[in-house]
């Protein structure tokens, strides 16, 4: 709603406006659109999606009903052969976009494959669009066309691969496919006889038989369009309008025939024979208009393809930064790792927390699967850290997107291990200001304020206590009646009370887990080190 519009609740809360104000605003509230009104598109639109969903339901029965091996044989190589199809044609397959010359390269080999198709074609054409066909000149258009497709595949594939050589082949064969297309309409149209203006059996061999040729013209233009590039078709169109228009006036109506002079020019194409120039006319209007469509066609795609390259140079910096900086992350998380204690120490400590923690997290009534989470987050950051490794992504210029999705994956990890080490950290610096005599209220405060949950105060009861336990620079190791002590006495504003209630009326089971544990590693030492 706009600022200088009041709501109702203005209106009604104060008394003191003028009753016109109201039906004024409530005049311009009926005056707005109801963004809710359902027009008749709407209800067209509504009809249209539910037949479309009763498509897709019909054709999902289809798949899933049971078919027999043969016809599951038949449709998996026809799968095969789409595919093949589709990879032979495709212009961007295993292409990176953002090399100009690899993907210039595609397109020549995919336009190659065509033009190799097309190249049937028009030997089918000129075989079959003349009773009469003379193999010379066949013979000849095969030549010709068997030089042009050893001279591209030649440029296409000669090492070094450069740009110019890709774009040399472009315009070879560009030129190529507009030249035969008009070679063999021109060669169907001359198979056809002489025109003779009103003749049945001349009109009937001419829109027969030579439009099927003059069809190619224009499919040659689509093939080239392929290349999506706008410079190439603006150049060769004028050739093109050129060459039509040259074959319109001397191939199709051979007007020199019936034109020795302007003025007989003038009475045939104005006067005796409009129908010629309508029809000239016509086709020259098709063409351009069908250019024009191509073209602009063409310079949407290479506005879309500029886009996406600027899209993906972007993209692409933002993997070199995100991998920088999960690498920096990482590399920080290793060192924390490794600062204070050895990784069999600090392995021993986290699975007598975790041990302690998953017990607790059970006589506090949790789940078995919560407890098994609690389990799992209290050793993840020992027993995953070496998950984090991006070593082989170091050396890759370009992620793909399984890629990127494992350094998301492996992101996600670190983030989790990083809030288990904000949880150790923390129960570090309680214990070590309540030892030194430095833990305030602001510090209690603070500390209350880092992961509050019921799971984290689990764990972190669990680390003092097993601080509480272990000797330190600043400490002594404490046996576990003083532990005890020191917990009700000084950290027990850390805790919600039945926390610290339930840990202490089963600190017996507690020091069993402790100790059992503490023996367990101790004796894992004594196997390991050599007398």
């Amino acid at each position: 709603m706009a600022k200088d519009k009041k709501s109702l609740e203005d209106f009604f809360e104060k008394t003191d406006h003028d009753p016109e104000d109201l039906d004024a605003y409530v005049d311009s509230l009926s005056d707005e659109v109801d963004p809710n009104k359902e027009t008749r598109i709407d209800k067209l639109a509504m009809v249209f999606s539910d037949t479309l969903k009763r498509l897709r339901v019909t054709t999902r029965n289809d798949r899933q009903k049971k078919k027999s091996t043969s016809r599951r044989k038949i449709d998996l190589y026809f799968k095969r052969l789409i595919k093949r199809l589709s990879d032979y044609f495709n212009l961007e397959s295993g292409v990176d976009i953002l090399d100009e010359k690899s993907v210039l390269y595609r397109r020549n080999r995919v336009i190659k494959n065509i033009i190799r198709v097309t190249n049937v074609v028009f030997l089918v054409f000129t075989v079959l669009g003349s009773q009469t066909p003379n193999y010379i000149v066949i013979a000849g258009f095969g030549l010709v066309m068997f030089t042009i497709n050893t001279t591209l595949k030649r440029i296409i594939n000669e090492e070094p691969r450069t740009l110019l050589k890709q774009q040399m082949a472009m315009y070879i064969a560009s030129v190529y496919i507009i030249l035969a297309s008009f070679g063999v309409y021109i060669k169907l149209r001359v198979g056809a006889g002489t025109l003779e203006i009103g003749g049945d059996e001349t009109m009937f061999n001419l829109f027969s038989i030579t439009q099927a040729g003059y069809v190619l013209i224009y499919f040659s233009l689509v093939v080239i369009a392929l290349y999506q590039d706008a410079n190439l078709l603006r150049f060769l169109f004028k050739w093109v309008l050129v060459l039509m228009t040259v074959i319109h006036i001397i191939i199709m109506y051979p007007l020199y025939l019936y034109a020795t002079s302007l003025e007989d020019l003038y009475t045939f194409l104005w006067i005796t024979h409009p129908e010629v120039t309508i029809d000239i006319f016509l086709r020259t209007l098709v063409l351009i208009i069908f250019n024009i469509a191509l073209y602009s066609s063409v310079a949407i795609g290479e506005m879309m393809n500029t886009k996406r390259k600027e899209e993906l140079i972007k993209r692409r910096d933002m993997e070199a930064d995100f991998k920088a900086v999960v690498g920096d992350v990482f590399d920080v998380i290793g060192v924390f790792n490794s600062e204070s204690h050895s990784a069999k120490d600090a392995m021993h400590a986290a699975t007598r927390v975790a041990e302690i923690a998953s017990r607790l997290g059970n006589v506090l009534g949790l789940s078995p699967n919560v407890c098994t989470e609690i389990y799992e987050y209290s050793k993840i950051h020992v027993d995953r850290k070496e998950d984090l490794s991006i070593e082989d992504y170091d050396e890759k210029e370009v992620l793909t997107e399984r890629d990127y999705q494992i350094i998301r994956d492996k992101t996600i990890l670190g983030s989790v291990i990083i809030k288990r080490l904000q949880l150790n950290q923390k129960s570090e610096d309680i214990v070590r200001a309540h030892f030194e005599k430095t833990a305030d209220k602001a510090f209690t405060d603070k500390m209350k304020q880092v992961q509050r949950s019921q799971e984290g105060q689990i764990i972190l009861l669990s680390e003092i206590y097993e601080i509480l336990r272990q000797p330190r620079n600043y400490k002594t190791a404490l046996t576990h009646k003083r532990a005890l002590e020191l917990l009700q006495l000084e950290f027990k504003a850390y805790f919600e009370p039945y926390i610290l209630d339930r840990f202490i009326r089963y600190s017996t089971e507690f020091e069993d887990y402790y100790l059992r544990y503490s023996q367990k590693n101790a004796h894992a030492k004594s196997v390991l080190t050599p007398s």
